[in-house]
């Protein structure tokens, strides 16, 4: 039996290990299993917070601590614990400053119990409960003093997740501005596009790229296996010792040219990196006198 003890795989949620509708393939949830069966590490890399995990967590097989909001903490569910958390520094002038600069986007502190919504919109709280996330709408006066991990928002349009990943050209170059401004203003921090109508906001020093990193080496993986449809997956997909990207990932992805690409996350693309795994391992059982030669974001893994 294949042994993949020394590899931890991580996956984006949205679009990656979801199709597009927010439901997870029936062939992915297999996959993972088989590929825990045979010593695998697995875990889920996402931008959401605890809050807006929490509805999936106990639906998705994972054998290792989830990296959560963009790389900025770990949780485990089961024991309610938060761990390696990237506090951002910005505190009360930060938020300021976002509702100043960018009054047509809606502002948001993603927290480990809830999310504290700032200014008004019935649409995003019902968005909320139909999700089943946890939220206070609160005034700016009232807002945490301490967060890793802020988010602004376009309009919501409906009370899907699907809703921010399409948009106008208009939107697409008002989004990309808002990461610009804030990272000239904030060097300390970093801005990634989510989604088309979503920036996710974090110290520089946090990133999924560092936490799954940091997360093989605690448990002894020698190898980071990683796959991503969108940019705020890029830092983990350029730390990966191999990379996949969905075939339906974000134009930006392919720009990085470090990924091999597999079927649209609607097919089960998951699944089908565990595939190419199985494949690689059983061609090296085949022929061990191979070798393998690990580099970041390279094919060396499958082109033995």
């Amino acid at each position: 039996m294949t042994d993949f003890s020394d590899i931890l795989l991580v996956s984006d949620f949205d679009r990656t290990l979801t199709a597009p509708d927010s439901t997870v393939p029936g062939k992915n949830l297999k996959a993972i299993r088989r590929f825990m069966e045979r010593g695998g590490h697995f875990t889920v890399g996402t931008g959401r917070s605890a809050p807006m995990f929490r509805p999936y967590w106990q639906s998705i097989p994972t054998n290792a601590p989830l990296i959560l909001y963009n790389g900025a903490a770990l949780y485990d569910y089961e024991l309610r614990e938060l761990s390696g958390a990237v506090w951002m520094s910005g505190g009360r002038e930060l938020l300021h400053y976002l509702n100043r600069n960018f009054p047509d986007l809606l502002l948001e502190i993603q927290g480990e119990e809830a999310h504290y919504l700032i200014g008004d919109s019935p649409l995003r709280e019902a968005f909320y409960r139909a999700q089943g996330v946890a939220y206070r709408s609160i005034p700016l006066s009232l807002a945490p003093e301490r967060y890793h991990k802020l988010a602004l928002f376009g309009s919501f349009r409906s009370l899907d997740v699907g809703q921010f990943f399409s948009g106008t050209p208009e939107e697409d170059a008002r989004f990309s501005e808002c990461c610009r401004r804030i990272m000239q203003d904030w060097p300390e921090l970093r801005a990634d596009r989510a989604a088309m109508r979503i920036v996710d906001l974090q110290d520089r020093r946090a990133g999924k790229g560092a936490a799954a990193r940091a997360l093989a080496e605690r448990l002894g993986c020698g190898t980071l296996v990683c796959v991503g449809d969108a940019m705020n997956d890029a830092s983990m997909l350029l730390e990966a010792d191999l990379a996949f990207a969905p075939g339906d990932c974000a134009p930006a992805i392919r720009e990085l040219g470090c990924c091999r690409y597999v079927c649209p996350c609607g097919e089960g693309a998951v699944a089908e990196v565990i595939e190419a795994l199985e494949g690689s391992a059983q061609a090296v059982a085949a022929d061990s006198g191979r070798k393998t030669v690990r580099s970041p974001c390279s094919d060396s893994l499958l082109n033995l």
